[in-house]
């Protein structure tokens, strides 16, 4: 099954009608779904493919030449290819693979097209950090041959949905919270058993397939897993001030900032900046937070309790654990989903303006989950509302005292609730002209 990356298949499909050989890296963490879109993007197309490994020099040339023996002959006196269609070849995990033979043998591919036939070469990679600071400095003259370079994102939420079609819109919000959108992890999920069902026997039982995944994931490329697994407990558990982590974790702020750095270099950590209001003197500044779904909730519930689980005891794990903190969890990840939501509904033309920027604002009495801005500076400030409880008046008031704390002057406010609104709140969005929206409106 694939689904989703109509964008990226757009614009793989344009390099591909050039007149020229391409050379393209595609890259992002593993798991997201390279190998899935490379070869769904060549699967009506003559091409080739090869898994890189780690193994040594030699053996990865050995591997590399029974690779070209295969698809192309690189020998001097061969004859010039007839065949005008552009071929398409795809090496997965590059990175475990360049070496002077590797990068030699694709320049001559490209560089000569009239011996060889076009050629679009696909580079894999699911070193995120290697990819966007390494590889050019290591590879300067090769790095010049590339025609693009294209980082693959986690799926969207309507990815979710659509991945899902039996799912409820409540159950994919919570499947996007816990999987993060990646495509080998929403694999494992099984639709015909209930959430718990499927937390339980994917987090907590001592035989739990993603159980140890985000620490493999991390060891791919860090050293000093104990420090990252700290900060990102720290993170996880709602710490997300500088002076926060460092009370936590008792590193030095110099050393928390290079760790931190190095995660926001691999997409797991991502600084958060409130939009500029008013009133700043109101505002939280110099936050992080985890932006890695599948990451945040592995250290916020997993990873601290990796003991309870690994005797038994993860049933127990997830009834007092998650259950009680689970609406603060879900939070984060249900803003995500409305934000995407509003996003589609500007550029449809359904909220009156064209919002095309989405930001936060973190005051230091409370959030305001989604606010945009369009090329006017007019705004639209939504609050976002996960509990099994309907949505109150009172919830809308405090969502308007923040507003005025924060020195903002909507011309849209919006309120989205996983649970429904009462009547009291419903009379009066309507009266204010607020825009409501429930979970069952998705």
């Amino acid at each position: 099954m694939f689904i989703g990356r109509k964008e990226e298949l757009k614009q793989l499909e344009s390099i591909y009608s050039s007149d020229h050989s391409n050379l393209i890296v595609l890259y992002g963490r593993e798991g997201i779904g390279k190998t899935a879109l490379a070869l769904n993007f060549s699967e009506k197309k003559k091409y080739s493919y090869y898994q890189s490994v780690m193994v040594s020099e030699n053996e990865q040339g050995k591997r590399l030449e029974e690779l070209f023996a295969s698809s192309l002959d690189l020998n001097t006196d061969a004859e010039p290819v007839q065949d005008s269609e552009k071929k398409v070849l795809i090496i997965d995990e590059f990175h475990y693979a360049m070496n002077a033979q590797l990068m030699a043998a694709l320049l001559k591919i490209i560089g000569n097209e009239d011996k060889y036939g076009k050629y679009m070469i696909l580079l894999l990679s699911s070193s995120i950090n290697w990819v966007e600071n390494s590889m050019i400095l290591e590879y300067k003259e090769f790095s010049k041959a590339i025609t693009g370079i294209i980082k693959i994102k986690e799926l969207s939420f309507a990815d979710t949905v659509s991945w899902f079609p039996k799912a409820s819109a409540s159950d994919c919000v919570v499947i996007r919270a816990l999987l993060g959108g990646i495509p080998k992890y929403m694999r494992l999920w099984q639709e015909n058993r209930r959430i718990r069902e499927n937390m339980l026997n994917l987090f907590f039982s001592a035989d739990s397939v993603l159980k140890n995944e985000a620490e493999y994931q991390l060891k791919l490329e860090l050293r000093e897993l104990g420090a990252y697994n700290t900060i990102l407990t720290a993170l996880a558990s709602g710490r997300i001030k500088l002076n926060d982590i460092y009370e936590y974790t008792g590193f030095n702020r110099a050393k928390i900032s290079v760790y931190i750095k190095n995660l926001i270099e691999m997409d797991i950590v991502e600084k958060i900046y409130s939009i500029n209001v008013r009133n700043s003197e109101n505002t939280k500044k110099g936050l992080y937070r985890i932006k890695d779904n599948f990451i945040n909730f592995y250290y916020a519930y997993v990873f601290p309790n990796v003991s309870k689980i690994e005797t038994g005891d993860g049933r127990a794990v997830y009834n007092e654990c998650v259950v009680p903190d689970f609406d603060r969890f879900m939070r984060t990840a249900f803003a995500d989903v409305c934000r995407e939501y509003l996003d589609i509904m500007s550029k449809y033309r359904k909220l009156g303006k064209n919002y095309n920027e989405w930001h936060y604002w973190f005051g230091k009495n409370g959030i305001l989950d989604v606010v945009g801005m369009d090329q006017e500076e007019n705004m639209l400030v939504a609050t976002c509302v996960y509990s099994d409880k309907k949505t109150d008046v009172d919830q809308y008031e405090e969502m308007k005292k923040l507003i005025g704390q924060a020195g903002i002057r909507p011309s849209k406010l919006c309120i989205f609730s996983k649970s429904g609104f009462t009547p009291e709140l419903q009379k009066e969005a309507k009266y204010d002209s607020v825009m409501i929206v429930s979970l069952s409106d998705f």
